[in-house]
């Protein structure tokens, strides 16, 4: 297989778990002297230049081919364009394994690598969309959809054995491997280098609270905003730093300054290399709405950083609820509080739960190990 060609398709090129996936899957497979390409669309805004991901790649010497119909919003007649740009790309790369990335380059690139003739189409599923929150009506739609793209592709990949199960599937569930996210080490700067970058302006001796994610309604932030503001009369020390950007950036803001705690609340926006600066964090919040398995939890771990996460997706399956972390249900904010008082009276505690995140990420979620399972998902 080695002189084989993949294809990588993946909606957005801004930097996040899904896209650190993609750099990491075409990475390594260049490595192993396969022939890589990836199309991606920008950062999800019709006209957008394209993200870090392209950057990242194009550094690795990654071939990269900008989708410029692929974006974030859903239109009969945009989607019509990319499905034609994505088509006229294949016909052009002429790539043996198709791997698309996110529902909309899903579907589209199903669509396509069919008419193409691809001898073989892999999905990832990183999450599915019908488990968002939405009304039964977009529901149903997003799972007929997702259900095409099981029915069209070759090979699906869950990223956890939640989404294993919960696959929109007629009699084809043998399509499916599990294939757990997976990271290589990395380096960290130390504490005082990363907190001088994230926020400066913060006292060196305040805990901190720390979140990495996209600005988006299942990231759950505006719930960590909620019970930070909770907590914030007892523990004056605590600060709240959260890194990344998105469409709710002004939302949250807005809530912060609801709440009277904006100058406790740091919001350090787009941070390029974010995982480096975790040392900065005392905890790791990640009381998300709806998750796949996500990097930045095991990037965390890697950290050896305690962690409060929902008990959604494939979360459960990295954090044993305290034994390595401690797990909350996906609403509602009073446990979130629990959990962040219960670290924040035990140190030890919180230090026991870190180290033991950081053996189990080391010993079973390796990047070597996705590689070799995704590998076996192409043939």
């Amino acid at each position: 297989m080695e002189s084989r060609k993949i294809l990588f398709v993946i909606t957005k090129s801004n930097w996040g778990g899904a896209q650190a996936y993609v750099f990491a899957l075409a990475t390594q497979f260049a490595a192993k002297k396969y022939e890589v390409v990836v199309a991606l669309g920008g950062t999800g805004l019709p006209g957008a230049e394209t993200g870090q991901l392209a950057e990242r790649l194009t550094a690795a010497g990654i071939q990269v081919v900008r989708l410029n119909s692929m974006v974030r919003d859903i239109s009969f007649t945009r989607e019509f364009r990319s499905f034609q740009e994505l088509e006229r790309i294949i016909r052009i790369e002429r790539p043996d394994i198709l791997h698309l990335n996110s529902s909309k380059a899903g579907i589209l690139g199903a669509l396509a690598g069919r008419r193409c003739k691809v001898p073989r189409i892999v999905f990832t599923a990183h999450g599915w969309p019908h488990r968002e929150p939405r009304p039964f009506f977009m529901r149903s739609v997003i799972w007929i959809a997702s259900w095409l793209t099981v029915y069209l592709s070759h090979a699906i990949i869950a990223v956890s054995a939640c989404d294993y199960r919960t696959a929109p599937v007629f009699f084809s569930r043998k399509k499916i491997h599990i294939v757990r996210n997976g990271i290589a080490p990395f380096s960290l700067h130390s504490r005082s280098e990363a907190r001088a970058v994230l926020a400066p302006s913060l006292s060196s001796d305040t805990y901190w609270f720390q979140m990495h994610a996209e600005l988006h309604p299942n990231k759950g932030i505006d719930r960590a905003l909620r019970a930070f503001s909770t907590i914030l009369p007892s523990y004056p020390q605590t600060r709240l730093v959260i890194v990344g950007d998105g469409q709710e950036r002004g939302t949250l803001q807005d809530l912060a300054d609801t709440l009277g705690i904006s100058a406790q609340v740091v919001f350090a926006g787009f941070v390029p290399d974010a995982r480096s600066y975790l040392a900065a964090a005392d905890c790791y919040l990640m009381p998300s709405r709806k998750e796949g398995l996500p990097m930045a939890l095991l990037e965390a771990g890697v950290a050896s950083l305690p962690v409060i996460a929902s008990a959604t997706g494939g979360i459960p399956e990295v954090i044993s609820d305290h034994e390595n972390g401690l797990l909350i249900p996906p609403e509602g904010d009073a446990p979130l509080v629990t959990a962040m008082r219960a670290l924040l009276d035990t140190p030890e505690r919180a230090r026991d739960f870190g180290a033991a995140l950081h053996q189990h990420v080391t010993d079973s979620f390796s990047e070597t190990r996705m590689v070799t399972e995704t590998e076996a998902a192409y043939r």
